[in-house]
């Protein structure tokens, strides 16, 4: 009899814890001499283009807070650098024409900007602001427009230009150093709105974006445990869950899902954030800035071996963590410790859990009888036959290697199944007869040995007559 893993009290992913603006209606100045971190660096190649009908222009220049003329002269650029921090700044992309071009005069055109640029590090974009002007003035008031235009979230003040403009990121997320073309922004018939606001689409002739940077920190790990919820134990095993602990470990929270499998094979990045341990890639489960779970991949060498987190900002310093052979432990999170008793997490088939009756808030329990078949979960118990090697999805009903026992009240019981769930990645499941002479006892001690030693946590199971 298999138990499904659903009925259980967690899931693979989460198994280890777990203003305002005042407006003010004038054209912002360059200010050319003042430098955030220089994040798009002054003199670093820029194109800024796009395809536009009936006017087509592509311009190759460097940032640069001397305006250039591109377009054959119709249209003036340049750039400027607001720093909002000692690790982050706004980098403005100015656009206005000199003779016609994109903006003025093509009230139904096609209208396209691309930007290109060289990242100096890794960054965050998290915002963007973009604005229309015409002779100076910001347009206003705006209205959304959605459509095959998606121009949105219309504001009359916003975090770096006065006066009305869009105020959105249209996408966010980690980016690394290099060449980016990461903001490609299409209107269609972008200057029929304009007149909203009372101006004449023939004189909208500027154009601002102002796209937020945050430098990013390398990655540091701080503590690695076994999973916690199955006795947070300081060393690791190949094929074992572990929870590593940092800053900077990534740029988001996000948890596996079958889109990031090949086939049966688990991913070993996820959101930009991969680890190694001893050289090899592990496989990664949950990640976020303070917390990535990963199984350790097979082939990792007995001993002391470096564990490595690796985002688009970087590597961090190898952290030492000590490998041993198999590290195994079963579940028993903190919400099963009732009184100073640390309850294994055990099933009858119907999913009812084994303990004293009401002791755990939100869980339907009963005591365990002499002769009931339990459902027990557990990690890092090692190989199995047939073989299935960490990173995989078990497909199949399989069996320990090694020998394995469990004891109840100091007697051996029978384990009629002791493998791998098929359907996840690492986790165990052992149905387990409560041995006949077992004598009724709330805390009845529950051990197991594992290849002749014994498991280092310390459980109890609840066990009535």
């Amino acid at each position: 009899m298999l138990s499904s893993i659903c009925t259980t009290v967690f899931v693979l992913g989460t198994m280890f814890s777990g203003a305002a603006f005042a407006e003010t209606p004038s054209k912002p100045t360059p200010k050319g001499t003042v430098q955030g971190p220089g994040i798009i660096a002054i003199g670093s190649p820029l194109t800024f283009g796009g395809n536009n009908d009936p006017d087509t222009y592509s311009a190759a220049t460097t940032f640069s807070s001397t305006p250039v003329l591109v377009d054959n002269g119709k249209v003036k650029i340049w750039q400027e650098q607001v720093p909002t921090g000692p690790n982050a700044e706004w980098d403005l992309f100015y656009m206005q024409t000199v003779d016609g071009g994109p903006l003025a005069g093509n009230i139904n055109a096609n209208w396209d900007v691309i930007i290109a640029y060289t990242l100096t590090q890794p960054v965050y974009f998290d915002a963007v602001v973009h604005q229309f002007l015409a002779n100076g003035t910001p347009v206003s008031p705006l209205t959304d427009v959605g459509g095959t235009d998606g121009i949105c979230c219309a504001v009359p003040s916003n975090p770096i230009l006065p006066g009305w403009s869009y105020y959105k990121s249209g996408f966010s997320g980690a980016l690394p150093a290099g060449t980016q073309q990461n903001w490609d922004e299409i209107h269609s018939y972008p200057y029929s709105f304009l007149s909203t606001g009372g101006i004449d689409p023939n004189k909208a002739n500027e154009l601002i974006f102002g796209l937020h940077f945050t430098l990013q920190d390398l990655p540091n790990v701080t503590g690695v445990i076994s999973a916690s919820a199955f006795g947070a134990l300081p060393n690791i095993a190949p094929g074992g869950w572990i929870e590593i602990y940092g800053t900077n470990l990534a740029a988001m929270t996000q948890t596996w899902g079958s889109s990031d499998f090949n086939g049966v094979d688990a991913p070993t990045t996820l959101g930009q954030t991969s680890v190694t341990i001893g050289g090899l890639p592990a496989y990664v489960d949950y990640i976020s800035s303070l917390q990535v779970n990963v199984q350790v991949p097979a082939g990792v060498s007995p001993g002391s071996q470096p564990l490595v987190v690796t985002t688009v900002a970087g590597s961090s310093d190898p952290f030492p963590v000590t490998v041993d052979a198999t590290e195994p432990g079963l579940l028993a999170p903190s919400n099963f410790k009732v009184g100073g008793t640390q309850y294994v997490v055990a099933q009858f088939a119907d999913g009812t859990y084994v303990a004293p009756p009401g002791s755990i808030s939100g869980v339907t329990s009963e005591r365990a009888k002499p002769g009931d078949t339990i459902v027990i979960y557990g990690v890092g118990f090692g190989s199995v036959t047939p073989d299935i090697p960490p990173g995989q999805l078990a497909e199949q009903t399989n069996t320990l290697a090694a020998q394995f026992t469990f004891s109840i009240g100091g007697q051996t019981a029978k384990v009629d199944y002791k493998g791998l769930v098929p359907g996840y990645v690492g986790l165990y499941q052992f149905n387990v007869e409560v041995p006949s002479s077992v004598p009724a006892n709330d805390t009845t001690p529950l051990t197991f040995s594992l290849g002749g030693v014994s498991g280092a946590q310390t459980l109890a199971i609840a066990i009535g007559n």
